[in-house]
């Protein structure tokens, strides 16, 4: 699981952040919630049973090693729309449907050819505006992993970009509202670094 961070050293841990003041900024408390696995759908309870009927493995995408909830069946492999503002294309991604969880939502998980074009795709964020939260870090298991930056669009679509610092790896999670955004970050099952091979 992971956590978000201020670069002033304020930690927050994942179903338990703190926010001293994030509402008088602007920004708002995120919701607590318990970590969970991607949100199951009657789709996924299918195919569950699907793959115990037939034997067949419901699992096994290579970007699970990083993503666990890649491997869950409401991620699908991500179209033409993954693609940096420079014209980078992920090697391999995944957009999966959180709309169980609040209206709309997706998070998308990505492997990029290089760190600099996981880079630009943060960037992309980045360049929509004005941070709409205090965080700016993301961790696991209190280790800083890479920047994290979230911005609401010209669509009033709200993004969290994290990326890993010197890893090809992001993680993007599209919502509603700010608080949408902090639940499903919650459910995030994310690896640290160390532990990609």
């Amino acid at each position: 699981m992971g956590e978000r961070t201020r670069s002033i050293g304020v930690r927050a841990m994942v179903g338990a952040f703190v926010l001293a003041g994030a509402t008088g900024c602007g920004g708002t408390t995120p919701a607590q919630a318990p970590p969970a696995a991607a949100p199951t759908t009657t789709a996924s309870a299918a195919a569950t049973t699907e793959a115990a009927a037939t034997g067949a493995p419901a699992a096994g995408r290579a970007l699970a090693q990083v993503f666990p909830n890649v491997d869950d069946a409401t991620c699908v492999p991500s179209g033409g729309d993954v693609r940096t503002g420079t014209g980078a294309v992920p090697t391999e991604a995944y957009t999966c449907d959180y709309s169980s969880v609040a209206p709309n939502a997706t998070v998308i998980f990505a492997q990029w050819p290089d760190q600099t074009a996981a880079q630009a795709w943060y960037q992309d964020t980045v360049d929509l505006g004005a941070r709409v939260e205090n965080f700016d870090k993301w961790q696991v298991g209190g280790v800083d992993e890479g920047p994290l930056y979230t911005a609401r669009n010209a669509n009033d679509v709200v993004i969290s970009t994290g990326v890993y610092e010197n890893l090809p790896y992001t993680w993007e999670i599209r919502t509603a509202t700010l608080d949408e955004s902090n639940t499903i970050f919650n459910q995030l099952q994310l690896k640290g670094a160390a532990g990609i091979g």
